[in-house]
């Protein structure tokens, strides 16, 4: 099982996006001048870092980094 926290997915964003200093609640799009392919390949990094996957709809409903760790947590206990 691959642990997975929340500072993770923050410096994954940072990362995604080129931003410094992203909070869990800062919404991707709104406050980070995402676009949906930078979603979209956030997400895929993910995926592939923490090998599980993440259905087109679940993407529709990611629009935080906070809301990104929950459903990557929930994945990566599942498994």
């Amino acid at each position: 099982m691959s642990l997975i926290s929340e500072d993770q997915i923050i410096k994954m964003v940072e990362l995604q996006l080129g931003k410094r200093d992203v909070q869990n609640n800062d919404r991707l799009v709104e406050d980070l001048g995402a676009e949906s392919a930078d979603v979209a390949n956030l997400v895929a990094a993910v995926e592939e870092k923490h090998d599980i996957i993440i259905k087109e709809s679940e993407i529709a409903r990611i629009f935080t980094p906070a809301d990104l760790f929950a459903l990557v947590q929930n994945r990566v206990v599942l498994k």
